[in-house]
């Protein structure tokens, strides 16, 4: 009867083994400690590209246009839609809505009522 020989792994493959999980083990570590110091540091704040200022009054040639409220509602906010549309945040007796104004035909649209969060 034969004896059953025993299987040598190839020392090329024991080596190979070896170095993929030493380098699993230094990544894992390495992550960590990203996370870590990421955690740990203050974050900052974007910053933003400077914005010229300038105190020249606007050309007189220059067309103003006015948005007509209604008595009671206070502007929030303003904020470009399109070209010569802008959407305006009001509030009136506790109630957020959003219009619409076109500049150039002063046209002011009713936009969408916001509903408050309960």
């Amino acid at each position: 009867m034969e004896e059953p020989q025993d299987y040598k792994t190839p020392k090329a493959l024991l080596v190979a083994v070896i170095g993929m999980g030493v380098l699993i083990v230094v990544g894992v570590v390495a992550l960590a400690g990203v996370l870590i110091h990421r955690m740990s540091s203050k974050p900052t704040q974007p910053s933003l590209p400077p914005v010229a200022l300038s105190d020249t009054i606007p050309s007189p040639n220059m067309p103003l246009a006015h948005a007509t409220l209604p008595t009671g509602v206070q502007l929030l906010s303003v904020t470009r839609v399109q070209d010569n549309v802008l959407a305006l945040h009001v509030t009136e007796h506790g109630q957020d809505r959003i219009l619409l104004w076109n500049v150039l035909t002063g046209q002011v649209r009713t936009g969408l009522d916001v509903g408050t969060a309960h």
